[in-house]
């Protein structure tokens, strides 16, 4: 049993003291974990998915299933699934429409719901695209999932990698396979942006860096991912760039 000497000699008034500093302590860290949860909650990623074969070749729409079927009934996920087994279409409601498009040729599948604001401009769009990539040792295939989120004008997404392996049937969460992962900086055109752009956005924290971040969008044809910043308007058009991230047969490598 460990004695705490100082305790046995605090005042009443420097005991409630410490007890008040602890409290506060104590109120703080729960704050923080309330602030903190919600965004691990909404970036948590199923680690392992198993695929079935629902005809005799492997298509998009499996890697499809087996991924949006791990969320619960009602979530967005299983909305994409729905629309996915529907095969490509839209749909329209009363506060706006639904846009899929499934080309299992390309292996490319997508679903996007637009909300309509006043007037019946598009106020948000939500979307889920995946495709998938094979792989130059014929034994794995790389999956790509983007969750899209645009509202106006600023785009941001939410890229995750799966590595599938022929033999076992599953398809395992994995780090992105970039050469180099893009940073705001690599999206300036060097040539053309200016010394207060630049030190704008490498300066750039919390909230004010949002709309240098890099945007991603999956390819329908072709082997390359765009990447481009997510507020077009954040600097200048002639001082950034578009850059793609090149297939190499197994991850990518960053090109500008």
């Amino acid at each position: 049993m460990t004695l705490n000497l100082r305790a046995l000699f605090m005042s009443n008034e420097e005991r409630t003291n410490t007890q008040h500093d602890t409290m506060k302590i104590f109120k703080k860290t729960i704050l923080m974990l309330a602030m903190i949860a919600p965004a691990v909650f909404c970036f948590a990623q199923p680690q392992v998915c198993s695929v079935s074969l629902t005809d005799k070749q492997l298509t998009i729409k499996d890697f499809a299933r087996a991924y949006c079927s791990q969320f619960e009934a009602g979530s967005f996920e299983r909305k994409a699934l729905a629309a996915f087994n529907e095969g490509t279409h839209q749909s329209r409601g009363v506060g706006g429409c639904d846009n899929c498009v499934v080309d299992s040729k390309n292996g490319y599948v997508s679903f996007t719901t637009f909300t309509y604001g006043t007037g019946k401009t598009i106020e948000n769009q939500e979307s889920l695209e995946m495709c998938y990539w094979n792989c130059d040792n014929k034994n794995e295939k790389l999956v790509a999932v983007n969750h899209i989120n645009s509202s106006l004008g600023f785009d941001e997404s939410f890229l995750t990698f799966y590595r599938y392996n022929v033999k076992t049937k599953k398809m395992r969460l994995i780090e992105a396979p970039f050469d180099h992962m893009p940073q705001p900086i690599d999206l300036l055109d060097e040539n053309n942006a200016s010394r207060m752009t630049v030190d704008a956005v490498q300066n750039a924290t919390g909230e004010d860096s949002n709309g240098y971040q890099p945007f991603f969008q999956l390819p329908r044809t072709g082997t390359d991912i765009s990447v481009r910043m997510s507020d077009t308007s954040a600097v200048p058009e002639s001082q950034q760039v578009t850059c793609v991230m090149q297939w190499n047969g197994s991850g990518f490598n960053l090109k500008k």
